[in-house]
C-alpha cells in the first residue's frame, strides 16, 4: 500500500492503543496509516505490561473484567500466531496484605461467588512460600501475568511497515486540515483521524479539553549480583506497596512510583530511592539483586480512571482512543474491538469509556 493517496483511517500514535486499533482495522480490510514520532513519548515501551485484574487497596475490578481477559487471550493469541512467538506470559501472583484493614477487604470480596475465579486462597503471615516479608499474610491471586510490550510493539512496527501502514513522523496538529469529508495532512488524505497519542493527548487541539490526569511512573530493572549465588528470590509476581515481576530472562522489574507533577521520561534519584527502599522492605534477600537499568514513562491516565473513546461532537471525522492509564495491557485489547465496532459498524461504545459522558 502506498503512503501517498487516500486512506480510510489515519491513526496518530503507535503505542499499544494505536497499534491494536490499527491491527483490528487492517484485519477488517480498511486502509490505515499509522503515524508515530519514533516512540519518543510512548509509555508502552517502558511499561511493565502487568496483567492484573484486581486494582488498588480494595481489590476492585472493572465490571468488564471478564471481557477484558477474554480479549487478552483472543487478540494477543492472534498476534502470537502471526509473529510465531509468545508475548503474553501467565504467571501466579502473590498479593500481600499491607494492613489488617486490607484483610477485611479481601474477606468481603473473596466471599462472593462471582469473585472466586479471581481470588485464591489466603495464607497466614510469612506463609506465602516466597522469600518476601508478609507480616499481615496475603492471598494467591488468579488470572495474572505480564505482556512483553517492547517485543510486541517491535513486531507490530515491522508488520505495519510490511503493510505500508506506518510512517515515522511527528505530526504537527496545525498542519492537519479537518473537513466534513475527512482530514488532510500534506499529501495524505483520510476519511477519518483517530488520536492515540498517550499522555500527549492533553496537547491535542480537539481533545485536550478532556480531563487527562497523566501519571509519571518509574521502575527498576534488577539482576542477580555477582555474589548472589543460589540465594532464594521470588518465582511468582509479588504485589504489595510495590510489585516485583520475574522475567524469563532472569531479570526482575520492580515498580512503581506515581508523580503527577513532573511529566517527562527522565528517571530521578528520588524515584530510585523510593523503589530501593521498597525493595528492602519487600524482599528477604534484597542484597542478592543489583541495578541493571532505571526507566520512566508517563501513563495516559484520566481524572475518573476510565478511558477516552469516541468521536468529537463537532467534527464527526475526528476520533479519540486514549486514556488507559496503568491498565492498558489488560484493557486495550477489548476496547480496541469496541472502538473498531463503533467506527465501522456504529455499535455503541461502553458507557464508562464514551467521551460523551463529559458533555454539559
Amino acid at each position: 500500500m502506498s503512503q501517498n493517496g487516500n486512506y480510510d483511517f489515519l491513526v496518530l500514535g503507535q503505542g499499544l492503543a494505536g497499534s491494536l486499533l490499527a491491527w483490528r482495522l487492517l484485519r477488517r480490510g480498511r486502509r490505515v496509516l499509522v503515524m508515530d514520532d519514533g516512540h519518543r513519548t510512548a509509555a508502552s515501551l517502558v511499561a511493565a505490561g502487568l496483567i492484573n485484574p484486581l486494582a488498588g487497596m480494595r481489590f476492585n475490578h472493572s465490571p468488564h473484567v471478564r471481557h477484558w481477559l477474554e480479549a487478552v487471550e483472543r487478540i494477543y493469541g492472534e498476534l502470537e500466531e502471526a509473529a510465531g512467538r509468545p508475548f503474553l506470559h501467565w504467571q501466579p501472583m502473590v498479593r500481600l496484605f499491607r494492613s489488617p484493614e486490607q484483610v477485611r477487604f479481601y474477606e468481603r470480596k473473596a466471599a462472593l461467588a462471582e469473585n472466586r475465579w479471581l481470588f485464591g486462597a489466603r495464607f497466614p503471615p510469612e506463609g506465602s512460600g516466597e522469600p518476601v516479608h508478609a507480616p499481615h499474610g496475603g492471598f494467591f491471586q488468579k488470572r495474572t501475568g505480564h505482556l512483553d510490550l517492547p517485543a510486541l510493539l517491535a513486531f507490530l512496527s515491522g508488520w505495519l511497515e510490511e503493510q505500508g501502514a506506518l510512517r515515522r513522523e511527528a505530526v504537527d496538529h496545525a498542519r492537519l486540515a479537518v473537513t466534513p469529508e475527512g482530514v488532510r495532512y500534506g499529501e495524505l488524505e483520510a476519511a477519518h483521524l483517530v488520536c492515540c497519542e498517550g499522555y500527549r493527548g492533553m496537547d491535542n487541539p480537539w481533545f485536550g479539553h478532556l480531563p487527562f490526569a497523566p501519571d509519571k511512573g518509574e521502575f527498576l530493572v534488577l539482576e542477580r549480583g555477582p555474589g548472589a549465588g543460589d540465594t532464594d528470590l521470588p518465582h511468582a509476581i509479588v504485589n504489595s506497596a510495590h510489585w516485583l515481576l520475574p522475567h524469563a530472562d532472569g531479570r526482575y522489574r520492580l515498580g512503581s512510583t506515581h508523580d503527577h507533577r513532573h511529566l517527562d521520561q527522565a528517571p530521578t534519584a528520588e524515584g530510585r530511592k523510593k523503589l530501593e527502599e521498597g525493595m528492602q522492605k519487600l524482599l528477604l534477600h534484597p542484597d542478592a539483586l543489583r541495578l541493571h537499568d532505571h526507566q520512566a514513562g508517563v501513563r495516559p491516565a484520566t481524572s475518573d480512571r476510565q478511558p477516552f473513546l469516541g468521536t468529537h461532537p463537532d467534527h464527526p471525522r475526528l476520533h479519540l482512543f486514549n486514556g488507559f492509564g496503568a491498565h492498558g495491557s489488560i484493557s486495550i485489547p477489548w476496547y480496541s474491538e469496541r472502538m473498531a465496532a463503533w467506527l465501522l459498524d456504529g455499535e455503541p461504545l461502553p458507557e464508562n469509556a464514551d467521551i460523551r459522558r463529559f458533555r454539559q
